[in-house]
Parts: C-alpha cells; sequence; structure tokens
C-alpha cells in the first residue's frame, strides 16, 4: 500500500499498531514524563509562592450559591468584570464547570493547592492524549512512525513547549490553556482517526468552551473531509476507467459500515458529516452567547472590555478595543522573534515576561518548515499549518501578548497542531538534529521554569 493511501485515510479500522508500539513502552514513557511533572510540581510549590488568581474556584463557588455571579469577593479584582453591582468572570467557563465537584467539598479553602494539583493532573492526562495522538497518526497517515519518534515528540511536548510551563502555574490564565488542550487532543486524535462529525464538534466546543480561540481550530476537520470527499471521487472515477488525477494512482475508497452520524461513511456523506460537525459546534456557541445574556444582558458581551484589567493593558484595551489592527506589530514580535536575554547576573538567561518568540523557545517548531517536503504528507501538512496560522492571526490583532509568561502562552491554543506538523518534518528515524533541536527545546523550557519560579523576571 503506498504512502498516498494511507494520506487519504484508506487504512481499515482493523489494521495493527506497529509492532515498537508495545503497550509496556508507552506505560514507561508515560510515567516516566508524569514523574518528572510530580517532581517539576513540588520544586514550583517550594520555589515560589502560589498564584492567588482563582477566578474559575470563585466562579464555581458561586454556581454553587445559585447565580452566575461571584458569591465571595476575591481579595484582588483584576481580571474580573464589575457589572450592575456584582462581579463576574469573563473567562469561558469549562475549568469552572470541571472544578465543580472539588469547591463543592473544600469551598473557598485551599485555593491555590487544589487549582494546581487540578492543573496538574489535566497536564499528565494531556500527555496520555498526545501519545494517543500520535498512535493514531502512525495507524492512519504515517505508518513509518516508529515509537521511538513518537517518544521523542511526546518528551518535546511535555518538556519542551509552554506546557510544562502552563501546567505548573494552577492560576486562571493557564489552567484554561491546559484544559482547552486537553479537548484539542481528543479533537485531534478524533479527527485523525475515526472522524465522528458529533464527536469532533463536541470536544472543539469543549475546547472553546475553555479558550475561545481554539474554535478557530475547525479547518483541520474541514479540510480532512474535503481531502477525503475528493480522493474518494478520484478513486470512483479510476475504477470505472476514467482518468484520475495526477497522484492518484493507487488510491482506493475507503468502505465504512459506520453510520453517517458517528464516522465517514461514502462520499457522498461528506456534506452530511460537515453539517453535522458544525451544528455540534454551532450548539456550543449558541450556548456560550446564551450565557452572555443572562450574565450582561448581551450575547454578544463577553465582558473583557469592561473587565478591571491591569493598568499596563488598560489604556490600550480602552483607546482601541479587544482587537485592533493597532496591536499587530507588538503581537508579532513577542509570538515570533523576541529572543532571551543574556545577562551579567544571576540567572545568566532569562526571558522577557511579555512573551518570547514561539521558535526560540521551542526550536524543534523548525522541523515544521520541512512538513512539505513529502508528496504524499501535503494534504494533511496544509491542514495543519492553515489550523495554525488562524488562530494566529487573530491573536496578532488582541490587545494583550498573555502579560506575565515563560514564552509565548498563547501557543497552547494551537499547540497540537503545531507539534503535527513537526512531526511531518521529521525523518522515520530521527537524526542527531532532528534530537538536538528537541533537547535544546527541552533545556529551555526546563530552564524557563526554573527562572521564573526561582528568580521572578
Amino acid at each position: 500500500m503506498s504512502l498516498t493511501q494511507v494520506e487519504a485515510g484508506t487504512l481499515s479500522e482493523s489494521q495493527s499498531t506497529p509492532v515498537e508500539w508495545q503497550r509496556k513502552h508507552v506505560l514507561l514513557l508515560f510515567a516516566s514524563l508524569a514523574t518528572i511533572y510530580i517532581i517539576l510540581a513540588v520544586v514550583r510549590i517550594l520555589g515560589r509562592p502560589l498564584d492567588g488568581s482563582q477566578h474559575f474556584i470563585y466562579l464555581a463557588d458561586g454556581w454553587l450559591h445559585g447565580h452566575l455571579y461571584l458569591h465571595n469577593i476575591p481579595p484582588d479584582t483584576q481580571d474580573y468584570t464589575l457589572h450592575n453591582g456584582h462581579w463576574y468572570v469573563a473567562f469561558p467557563p469549562l475549568p469552572a464547570v470541571l472544578l465543580l465537584p472539588i469547591v463543592a467539598i473544600f469551598h473557598l479553602s485551599h485555593q491555590a493547592v487544589i487549582s494546581l494539583i487540578f492543573s496538574l493532573g489535566i497536564g499528565i492526562l494531556n500527555i496520555w492524549l498526545m501519545l494517543g495522538v500520535l498512535k493514531r497518526l502512525a495507524r492512519r497517515h504515517l505508518p513509518g512512525l516508529t515509537f521511538a519518534a513518537a517518544a521523542w515528540l511526546t518528551v518535546l511536548f511535555a518538556l519542551g513547549t509552554e506546557h510544562l510551563f502552563a501546567t505548573m502555574q494552577g492560576n486562571v490564565w493557564y489552567t484554561a490553556h491546559v484544559v482547552a488542550t486537553t479537548f484539542l487532543l481528543l479533537y485531534t486524535g478524533e479527527t485523525l482517526d475515526k472522524r465522528r462529525p458529533v464527536l469532533a464538534g463536541l470536544y472543539l466546543g469543549l475546547a472553546a468552551l475553555s479558550r475561545s480561540t481554539t474554535l478557530f481550530t475547525f479547518p483541520f476537520f474541514v479540510l480532512l473531509a474535503i481531502g477525503a470527499f475528493f480522493v474518494n471521487r478520484q478513486s470512483h472515477g479510476s475504477a470505472e476507467g476514467n482518468s484520475p488525477l495526477p497522484g492518484s494512482a493507487g488510491l482506493r475508497p475507503q468502505v465504512s459500515p459506520v453510520s453517517p452520524l458517528l464516522g465517514w461513511g461514502g462520499g457522498e456523506k461528506r456534506p452530511l458529516h460537515l453539517f453535522l460537525f458544525f451544528t455540534v459546534l454551532g450548539t456550543f456557541i449558541a450556548a456560550m452567547l446564551l450565557y452572555n445574556q443572562a450574565r450582561f444582558g448581551s450575547p454578544l458581551d463577553f465582558g473583557y472590555n469592561t473587565m478591571n484589567v491591569n493598568l499596563f493593558v488598560r489604556g490600550n484595551l480602552h483607546t482601541y478595543g479587544q482587537f485592533n489592527w493597532h496591536f499587530i506589530s507588538t503581537n508579532f514580535l513577542y509570538m515570533l522573534l523576541e529572543p532571551p536575554y543574556i545577562v551579567s547576573h544571576a540567572p545568566y538567561l532569562t526571558f522577557n515576561p511579555l512573551g518570547t518568540g514561539i521558535f526560540w523557545t521551542t526550536p524543534a517548531f523548525l522541523l515544521a518548515f520541512l512538513a512539505f517536503r513529502y508528496r504524499e504528507r501535503r494534504w494533511l501538512a496544509a491542514s495543519l499549518l492553515t489550523t495554525c496560522l488562524l488562530p494566529m492571526a487573530l491573536l496578532l490583532f488582541y490587545f494583550n501578548t498573555g502579560w506575565y509568561q515563560f514564552g509565548y502562552r498563547f501557543v497552547l491554543d494551537f499547540l497540537p497542531f503545531a507539534l503535527l506538523l513537526a512531526a511531518l518534518g521529521m525523518r522515520a528515524k530521527p537524526g542527531w538534529w532532528e534530537k538536538v533541536l528537541i533537547v535544546l527545546s527541552v533545556a529551555i523550557n526546563i530552564w524557563g521554569f526554573v527562572v521564573f519560579t526561582f528568580f521572578h523576571p
């Protein structure tokens, strides 16, 4: 079977996983990375006071008292929204939903520790989900992806990206990112493998209820659906004696007994799948708009424009609004260009807390530039690239760069897709320079964690 067949998703559901993917190896890798996360979380607790920004715990507490606003007012009201005499949490509410059972038990006690443990648990879960995404990538699209290569990529995700720093913070902004990443990974895995539109829409909708920007990763499902549709038409035309399109030799239609509601089915079902996907996604958007109506009296009022933001960014927000052309140059700088800094005193290598370019903090993302070198992978690569660029474009207009942070935290809004682009750029057996890029990524992210934990840039 050719690689083109694999790219088209024509492998049967029963295809076996590559022999290198033995369960004991997967569990050993996962346990090792989970242990490192737990150790770093202990270091985080010992090295620096935990953040008191526990908006989601206060929001869950308000719900438990029967209203959408806060029942108890926190000591610091930064990044809360005052409306009609009540304080609200403007951020999308899914993390508060997940915290409800814990808050019902502990109420407002031990907030910082609970939030960090919650973030740590979700972050460790994300490592497992990343392994699952890579396994699906190997089974359906890259049969040459060995477990060794997937292990390097999983280490990159866990220790060489902003996911590490975000998991160790346990405050409102980073908890939202970590939870959103969970559902982005579920969405990615579903789209790579069984491609059930209802589940894909469900996972992406839940991600958007944690970080609204993730909604703009919808092209991944759409583009793979379109690609599968045209491949199916090509293969049928070839079977009937028509001349197939260039590069379609060896393709065959996928035959699936799965119902249109749950899987791709035949080529004629693709429009229905897209309809189902957007219907489910639209349901989540409608729910968020109704939530806005209930809180602020308008479905389009998300509570950001009247948020009690820090003085440093308040002027920009009130002058230009939440999104504006004015912010493009600043966001471009901190998203892509801003380097680390060498200083003459400890820690010697430090970072601008307004942001550091994503290729500086994760040099392995440079592998993404090689994702298009294999012809049979180009549609998948184009789908992944588009999925990264759309939220990036939106973030360029945003009124702040992510505030106090290591790296550029908004990369988490499209991190799984950026990492898969890097995976497409890797060779089946990673060479020394690919491993060097991953090791550099791990080193700089762990150093960034140390710098922000002990030296407070």
